[in-house]
Protein backbone atom coordinates (compact mmCIF):
# COMPACT_ATOMS: atom_id res chain seq x y z
CA UNK A 1 0.00 0.00 0.00
CA UNK A 2 1.28 3.50 -0.87
CA UNK A 3 2.08 6.07 2.09
CA UNK A 4 -0.57 8.32 0.48
CA UNK A 5 -3.33 5.43 0.99
CA UNK A 6 -2.51 4.75 4.52
CA UNK A 7 -5.27 5.92 6.79
CA UNK A 8 -4.65 9.34 8.53
CA UNK A 9 -6.64 8.67 11.49
CA UNK A 10 -5.15 6.22 14.17
CA UNK A 11 -7.33 2.67 14.62
CA UNK A 12 -9.88 2.24 17.24
CA UNK A 13 -8.77 1.92 20.93
CA UNK A 14 -9.44 -1.93 20.56
CA UNK A 15 -7.94 -2.50 17.51
CA UNK A 16 -4.87 -1.06 19.54
CA UNK A 17 -5.69 -3.18 22.73
CA UNK A 18 -5.81 -6.45 20.49
CA UNK A 19 -2.21 -5.58 19.02
CA UNK A 20 -1.09 -5.34 22.33
CA UNK A 21 -2.31 -8.44 23.43
CA UNK A 22 -1.27 -9.92 20.52
CA UNK A 23 2.69 -9.15 21.73
CA UNK A 24 2.04 -10.09 25.20
CA UNK A 25 1.95 -13.75 23.86
CA UNK A 26 5.66 -13.48 21.68
CA UNK A 27 8.55 -13.65 24.34
CA UNK A 28 10.11 -9.56 25.21
CA UNK A 29 14.05 -11.04 23.62
CA UNK A 30 12.54 -12.64 20.67
CA UNK A 31 10.69 -9.11 19.82
CA UNK A 32 14.38 -7.01 20.33
CA UNK A 33 16.13 -9.73 18.25
CA UNK A 34 13.40 -9.08 15.45
CA UNK A 35 14.08 -5.41 15.88
CA UNK A 36 17.66 -5.01 15.78
CA UNK A 37 17.76 -6.71 12.26
CA UNK A 38 14.93 -3.72 10.62
CA UNK A 39 16.53 -1.05 8.75
CA UNK A 40 16.59 2.27 10.09
CA UNK A 41 13.68 4.07 9.34
CA UNK A 42 11.00 2.01 10.66
CA UNK A 43 13.08 1.35 14.16
CA UNK A 44 12.43 5.13 14.38
CA UNK A 45 8.84 4.49 13.82
CA UNK A 46 8.12 1.50 15.75
CA UNK A 47 9.14 3.78 18.77
CA UNK A 48 6.25 4.90 18.82
CA UNK A 49 4.40 1.59 19.31
CA UNK A 50 4.67 1.32 23.28
CA UNK A 51 6.95 2.57 26.00
CA UNK A 52 8.55 -1.31 25.94
CA UNK A 53 9.40 -0.75 22.58
CA UNK A 54 10.72 2.52 23.19
CA UNK A 55 12.93 1.53 26.09
CA UNK A 56 14.68 -1.40 24.23
CA UNK A 57 15.29 0.46 21.10
CA UNK A 58 17.16 3.28 22.89
CA UNK A 59 19.20 0.63 25.57
CA UNK A 60 23.04 0.77 25.29
CA UNK A 61 22.95 -2.99 24.50
CA UNK A 62 20.60 -2.93 21.79
CA UNK A 63 21.85 0.38 20.35
CA UNK A 64 25.75 -1.29 20.20
CA UNK A 65 24.25 -4.56 18.90
CA UNK A 66 22.79 -2.30 15.86
CA UNK A 67 26.10 -0.90 15.33
CA UNK A 68 27.57 -3.87 15.03
CA UNK A 69 25.53 -5.54 12.34
CA UNK A 70 25.94 -1.97 10.67
CA UNK A 71 29.55 -2.86 10.31
CA UNK A 72 29.05 -6.00 7.92
CA UNK A 73 27.39 -3.16 5.59
CA UNK A 74 29.34 -0.32 4.84
CA UNK A 75 27.21 2.58 2.80
CA UNK A 76 28.61 5.83 0.83
CA UNK A 77 27.83 8.99 2.69
CA UNK A 78 27.43 12.02 0.80
CA UNK A 79 26.81 15.20 1.69
CA UNK A 80 25.38 17.90 -0.83
CA UNK A 81 24.81 21.67 -0.82
CA UNK A 82 23.14 22.89 -3.92
CA UNK A 83 24.79 26.85 -4.82
CA UNK A 84 22.18 27.84 -2.63
CA UNK A 85 23.85 27.99 0.28
CA UNK A 86 20.23 27.86 2.31
CA UNK A 87 20.36 23.99 2.12
CA UNK A 88 22.76 20.74 3.23
CA UNK A 89 21.57 17.52 1.83
CA UNK A 90 22.38 14.42 3.80
CA UNK A 91 22.36 11.60 1.30
CA UNK A 92 23.62 7.57 1.46
CA UNK A 93 24.27 4.62 -0.61
CA UNK A 94 24.80 0.92 -0.09
CA UNK A 95 28.58 0.33 -1.01
CA UNK A 96 26.92 -3.09 -2.47
CA UNK A 97 23.42 -3.69 -2.94
CA UNK A 98 23.59 -7.80 -2.13
CA UNK A 99 26.44 -10.28 -1.18
CA UNK A 100 26.15 -11.07 -4.91
CA UNK A 101 26.91 -7.63 -5.67
CA UNK A 102 30.58 -7.43 -3.41
CA UNK A 103 31.80 -10.38 -5.77
CA UNK A 104 31.04 -8.35 -9.10
CA UNK A 105 33.66 -5.82 -10.84
CA UNK A 106 30.48 -3.21 -11.01
CA UNK A 107 27.10 -2.46 -10.04
CA UNK A 108 24.85 -0.01 -9.23
CA UNK A 109 23.57 1.66 -5.87
CA UNK A 110 21.22 4.20 -5.68
CA UNK A 111 21.30 7.78 -3.30
CA UNK A 112 18.87 8.01 0.02
CA UNK A 113 17.96 10.95 1.87
CA UNK A 114 18.60 10.72 5.04
CA UNK A 115 17.57 14.31 6.17
CA UNK A 116 17.97 18.34 5.12
CA UNK A 117 20.30 21.08 7.34
CA UNK A 118 18.78 24.24 6.41
CA UNK A 119 18.89 26.77 9.95
CA UNK A 120 21.64 27.05 10.35
CA UNK A 121 23.38 25.34 7.39
CA UNK A 122 26.48 23.93 8.68
CA UNK A 123 29.16 24.06 5.60
CA UNK A 124 31.82 22.34 7.14
CA UNK A 125 31.20 18.70 7.66
CA UNK A 126 33.36 16.32 9.32
CA UNK A 127 34.69 12.63 8.17
CA UNK A 128 32.05 10.21 10.07
CA UNK A 129 32.87 8.27 13.37
CA UNK A 130 31.20 5.21 13.72
CA UNK A 131 28.20 7.01 11.71
CA UNK A 132 28.40 10.36 13.65
CA UNK A 133 29.70 13.76 11.87
CA UNK A 134 30.39 16.81 13.20
CA UNK A 135 29.34 19.60 11.60
CA UNK A 136 30.79 23.46 11.51
CA UNK A 137 29.50 27.30 10.98
CA UNK A 138 31.34 30.00 11.97
CA UNK A 139 31.69 29.61 15.64
CA UNK A 140 28.85 26.95 16.14
CA UNK A 141 29.79 23.61 16.04
CA UNK A 142 27.63 20.31 16.23
CA UNK A 143 27.03 16.69 16.39
CA UNK A 144 24.93 15.14 13.72
CA UNK A 145 23.58 11.59 13.47
CA UNK A 146 22.15 11.28 10.03
CA UNK A 147 20.61 7.83 10.56
CA UNK A 148 18.12 9.13 13.53
CA UNK A 149 18.10 12.97 11.71
CA UNK A 150 19.19 14.58 15.25
CA UNK A 151 21.73 17.45 15.60
CA UNK A 152 22.70 18.68 18.94
CA UNK A 153 24.66 22.26 19.08
CA UNK A 154 27.44 22.48 21.00
CA UNK A 155 28.17 26.03 23.28
CA UNK A 156 29.36 28.58 20.84
CA UNK A 157 32.97 29.09 20.61
CA UNK A 158 34.43 32.54 20.94
CA UNK A 159 36.50 33.14 17.80
CA UNK A 160 38.07 36.07 17.79
CA UNK A 161 38.34 36.60 14.44
CA UNK A 162 40.34 33.58 14.20
CA UNK A 163 39.98 30.29 11.94
CA UNK A 164 38.20 27.21 13.13
CA UNK A 165 38.58 23.78 13.09
CA UNK A 166 37.02 20.91 14.20
CA UNK A 167 37.18 16.64 14.55
CA UNK A 168 34.90 14.20 16.28
CA UNK A 169 36.64 11.44 17.93
CA UNK A 170 35.72 8.16 19.60
CA UNK A 171 37.30 6.94 23.00
CA UNK A 172 36.08 3.24 22.54
CA UNK A 173 37.63 2.21 25.94
CA UNK A 174 35.06 4.95 28.15
CA UNK A 175 32.77 4.69 24.83
CA UNK A 176 33.02 9.05 24.10
CA UNK A 177 32.66 10.77 21.31
CA UNK A 178 34.54 14.38 22.28
CA UNK A 179 34.93 17.11 19.68
CA UNK A 180 38.33 18.64 19.47
CA UNK A 181 38.46 22.61 18.39
CA UNK A 182 41.37 24.35 17.21
CA UNK A 183 41.39 27.79 16.80
CA UNK A 184 44.30 30.17 15.26
CA UNK A 185 45.17 33.57 13.43
CA UNK A 186 44.97 32.93 9.61
CA UNK A 187 48.60 33.12 9.13
CA UNK A 188 50.18 35.75 6.87
CA UNK A 189 53.08 34.08 5.31
CA UNK A 190 54.52 36.85 3.77
CA UNK A 191 55.87 37.95 7.43
CA UNK A 192 55.90 34.80 9.31
CA UNK A 193 57.80 36.00 12.42
CA UNK A 194 55.85 38.98 12.90
CA UNK A 195 52.60 37.02 14.34
CA UNK A 196 50.58 35.93 17.22
CA UNK A 197 48.36 33.37 15.87
CA UNK A 198 46.52 33.15 19.02
CA UNK A 199 46.36 29.28 18.89
CA UNK A 200 43.87 27.55 20.90
CA UNK A 201 42.76 23.61 21.14
CA UNK A 202 39.58 22.86 22.98
CA UNK A 203 37.29 20.05 23.79
CA UNK A 204 34.15 19.20 24.45
CA UNK A 205 32.74 16.04 25.30
CA UNK A 206 29.24 14.53 23.63
CA UNK A 207 26.79 13.91 26.09
CA UNK A 208 22.62 13.36 26.68
CA UNK A 209 23.32 16.39 29.56
CA UNK A 210 22.91 19.80 29.11
CA UNK A 211 25.88 20.79 30.68
CA UNK A 212 28.32 20.62 28.11
CA UNK A 213 31.13 22.60 27.39
CA UNK A 214 34.51 23.73 26.16
CA UNK A 215 37.59 22.69 27.79
CA UNK A 216 40.92 24.45 27.17
CA UNK A 217 43.90 21.98 26.97
CA UNK A 218 46.64 23.64 29.00
CA UNK A 219 50.44 22.70 28.85
CA UNK A 220 50.65 21.63 25.18
CA UNK A 221 54.40 20.94 24.49
CA UNK A 222 54.35 20.70 20.54
CA UNK A 223 55.87 23.37 18.50
CA UNK A 224 52.98 25.88 17.29
CA UNK A 225 51.84 24.88 13.88
CA UNK A 226 50.09 27.72 11.32
CA UNK A 227 47.99 26.29 9.91
CA UNK A 228 45.84 22.56 9.31
CA UNK A 229 45.17 21.66 5.66
CA UNK A 230 43.65 18.68 6.25
CA UNK A 231 39.57 17.17 7.23
CA UNK A 232 40.99 14.87 9.87
CA UNK A 233 39.78 11.31 10.63
CA UNK A 234 40.01 9.26 13.90
CA UNK A 235 41.79 6.05 13.94
CA UNK A 236 41.53 3.41 17.18
CA UNK A 237 40.64 6.16 19.83
CA UNK A 238 42.89 9.05 18.14
CA UNK A 239 42.46 11.91 15.40
CA UNK A 240 44.70 13.01 13.15
CA UNK A 241 44.85 16.03 10.48
CA UNK A 242 47.72 17.51 8.59
CA UNK A 243 49.58 20.74 9.16
CA UNK A 244 52.16 22.31 6.71
CA UNK A 245 55.94 21.06 6.75
CA UNK A 246 55.20 17.34 6.56
CA UNK A 247 53.64 17.10 9.73
CA UNK A 248 50.59 15.74 11.53
CA UNK A 249 48.90 16.30 15.13
CA UNK A 250 47.77 13.03 16.70
CA UNK A 251 45.00 13.62 19.38
CA UNK A 252 44.74 10.88 22.08
CA UNK A 253 41.11 11.12 22.52
CA UNK A 254 41.10 9.58 25.85
CA UNK A 255 44.32 11.61 27.56
CA UNK A 256 43.41 14.51 25.31
CA UNK A 257 47.51 14.79 24.79
CA UNK A 258 48.54 15.82 21.42
CA UNK A 259 52.00 15.31 19.83
CA UNK A 260 53.21 15.81 16.41
CA UNK A 261 53.78 13.50 13.64
CA UNK A 262 56.74 13.50 11.31
CA UNK A 263 55.59 12.36 7.60
CA UNK A 264 58.44 10.35 5.74
CA UNK A 265 61.28 12.82 3.90
CA UNK A 266 60.37 11.39 0.92
CA UNK A 267 56.86 12.03 0.66
CA UNK A 268 54.16 14.98 -0.52
CA UNK A 269 50.87 13.42 0.81
CA UNK A 270 50.93 15.36 4.03
CA UNK A 271 50.71 18.71 2.02
CA UNK A 272 48.50 18.07 -0.45
CA UNK A 273 44.85 19.18 -0.54
CA UNK A 274 42.32 17.82 -0.46
CA UNK A 275 43.34 15.35 2.45
CA UNK A 276 44.91 12.16 1.30
CA UNK A 277 44.68 10.43 4.77
CA UNK A 278 43.31 7.32 5.22
CA UNK A 279 42.11 4.32 7.43
CA UNK A 280 44.36 1.30 6.37
CA UNK A 281 43.47 -1.52 8.16
CA UNK A 282 43.27 0.33 11.52
CA UNK A 283 46.62 2.27 11.05
CA UNK A 284 46.76 5.98 9.47
CA UNK A 285 47.71 5.23 5.71
CA UNK A 286 48.66 8.35 3.35
CA UNK A 287 48.43 8.37 -0.90
CA UNK A 288 50.80 10.31 -2.97
CA UNK A 289 49.96 9.69 -6.49
CA UNK A 290 50.53 11.25 -10.39
CA UNK A 291 49.57 11.08 -13.23
CA UNK A 292 52.19 9.32 -14.91
CA UNK A 293 53.81 6.58 -13.42
CA UNK A 294 53.47 5.51 -9.83
CA UNK A 295 51.34 5.31 -6.78
CA UNK A 296 52.59 5.01 -3.58
CA UNK A 297 51.06 3.92 -0.18
CA UNK A 298 52.36 4.97 3.22
CA UNK A 299 51.27 3.23 6.66
CA UNK A 300 52.21 4.54 10.43
CA UNK A 301 53.49 1.20 12.29
CA UNK A 302 53.94 3.26 15.43
CA UNK A 303 52.96 6.39 16.60
CA UNK A 304 55.13 7.27 19.40
CA UNK A 305 58.39 5.59 17.21
CA UNK A 306 56.71 7.41 14.53
CA UNK A 307 57.87 4.57 12.19
CA UNK A 308 56.22 4.35 8.77
CA UNK A 309 56.18 1.94 6.08
CA UNK A 310 55.52 1.96 2.18
CA UNK A 311 54.03 0.22 -0.87
CA UNK A 312 54.36 1.05 -4.20
CA UNK A 313 51.96 0.45 -7.39
CA UNK A 314 52.16 1.39 -11.01
CA UNK A 315 49.07 4.01 -11.43
CA UNK A 316 46.38 2.13 -13.17
CA UNK A 317 44.99 3.83 -16.03
CA UNK A 318 41.45 2.72 -15.70
CA UNK A 319 41.07 5.58 -12.61
CA UNK A 320 41.57 8.02 -14.98
CA UNK A 321 39.16 6.55 -17.35
CA UNK A 322 36.85 6.18 -14.90
CA UNK A 323 36.79 9.04 -12.34
CA UNK A 324 38.71 12.16 -14.93
CA UNK A 325 41.56 14.08 -14.04
CA UNK A 326 41.25 14.76 -10.39
CA UNK A 327 40.28 11.90 -7.79
CA UNK A 328 40.66 11.51 -4.01
CA UNK A 329 41.26 8.53 -2.21
CA UNK A 330 39.32 8.40 1.47
CA UNK A 331 37.51 6.18 3.20
CA UNK A 332 37.66 3.61 6.32
CA UNK A 333 38.02 0.06 4.68
CA UNK A 334 38.23 -2.11 6.70
CA UNK A 335 39.84 -4.96 4.44
CA UNK A 336 43.09 -2.95 4.80
CA UNK A 337 43.80 -4.33 1.19
CA UNK A 338 42.05 -1.42 -0.44
CA UNK A 339 41.82 2.02 -1.40
CA UNK A 340 38.94 4.37 -1.98
CA UNK A 341 38.71 6.87 -4.60
CA UNK A 342 36.25 8.83 -5.97
CA UNK A 343 36.42 12.13 -8.36
CA UNK A 344 36.99 15.53 -6.63
CA UNK A 345 34.24 17.93 -7.81
CA UNK A 346 32.20 21.33 -7.45
CA UNK A 347 29.69 19.94 -9.42
CA UNK A 348 27.82 16.54 -10.51
CA UNK A 349 28.79 16.24 -14.42
CA UNK A 350 27.10 14.85 -17.10
CA UNK A 351 28.73 11.49 -16.65
CA UNK A 352 27.71 8.89 -13.68
CA UNK A 353 29.33 9.03 -10.22
CA UNK A 354 31.43 6.38 -9.82
CA UNK A 355 33.58 4.86 -6.58
CA UNK A 356 36.56 2.99 -7.34
CA UNK A 357 37.77 0.00 -5.18
CA UNK A 358 41.42 -0.70 -5.54
CA UNK A 359 43.65 -3.58 -4.53
CA UNK A 360 46.52 -2.31 -3.74
CA UNK A 361 48.37 -6.00 -3.60
CA UNK A 362 46.69 -6.78 -6.91
CA UNK A 363 47.92 -3.54 -8.56
CA UNK A 364 43.97 -3.33 -9.68
CA UNK A 365 40.76 -2.18 -9.55
CA UNK A 366 38.82 -4.74 -7.99
CA UNK A 367 35.41 -2.83 -7.94
CA UNK A 368 33.95 -0.12 -9.68
CA UNK A 369 30.40 0.94 -7.84
CA UNK A 370 27.74 3.81 -9.60
CA UNK A 371 26.55 5.43 -7.67
CA UNK A 372 22.69 7.04 -9.60
CA UNK A 373 20.33 10.03 -8.26
CA UNK A 374 16.81 8.71 -6.74
CA UNK A 375 13.93 10.61 -9.17
CA UNK A 376 12.31 12.38 -6.54
CA UNK A 377 15.59 13.39 -5.24
CA UNK A 378 15.82 14.59 -8.70
CA UNK A 379 12.62 15.93 -9.19
CA UNK A 380 12.39 17.96 -6.08
CA UNK A 381 15.70 19.20 -4.74
CA UNK A 382 17.50 19.27 -8.40
CA UNK A 383 20.21 16.78 -7.35
CA UNK A 384 21.98 15.03 -10.21
CA UNK A 385 21.33 18.12 -12.54
CA UNK A 386 22.15 21.22 -10.54
CA UNK A 387 25.44 22.20 -9.83
CA UNK A 388 26.31 21.75 -6.18
CA UNK A 389 29.29 21.03 -3.79
CA UNK A 390 29.45 17.47 -2.75
CA UNK A 391 31.55 14.61 -0.79
CA UNK A 392 31.84 10.90 -0.33
CA UNK A 393 32.73 9.14 2.58
CA UNK A 394 33.02 5.56 1.98
CA UNK A 395 32.92 2.89 5.40
CA UNK A 396 29.72 4.98 6.88
CA UNK A 397 27.96 2.79 9.31
CA UNK A 398 24.18 3.48 10.02
CA UNK A 399 24.70 4.21 14.27
CA UNK A 400 20.95 4.49 16.15
CA UNK A 401 23.13 6.25 19.64
CA UNK A 402 20.58 9.10 20.48
CA UNK A 403 22.42 11.94 21.21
Amino acid sequence: MKDSQMPLSPPPRSDLDHADNSTTDIPHDLIVEILSRLPVKPLMRFQSVSKLWFSAIRTKNFVDSFLTRSKTKPRLLLPFMHLDPTKRFILSAPEHNSKEDVDKSSSTVTLRHYMTISDPVYYTMSRPVNGLICCMRDGSIAVCNPATRQIVKLPDVTRNRRCIHAFLGYDPVEDQYKVLCVMMTRFDWSRPHEQDIQQEHLVCTETSSEKQEWRKIENITIDIYRTVIGGGMCIAGAIYYEVRQSRIVRFDVRTETIMLIKAPEESNFSRTFPSSLLNYNGKLGGVEYDYKSVMRLWILEDAEKQEWSSMTSVLPSQLKCFLGSHVVSKGDVPTGDLMVFYPWSWSWSSKPFCVCYYDFKKESIIRKVEVVVDGDLRRIHGIGEKKCQFGCYPGYFENIRFL
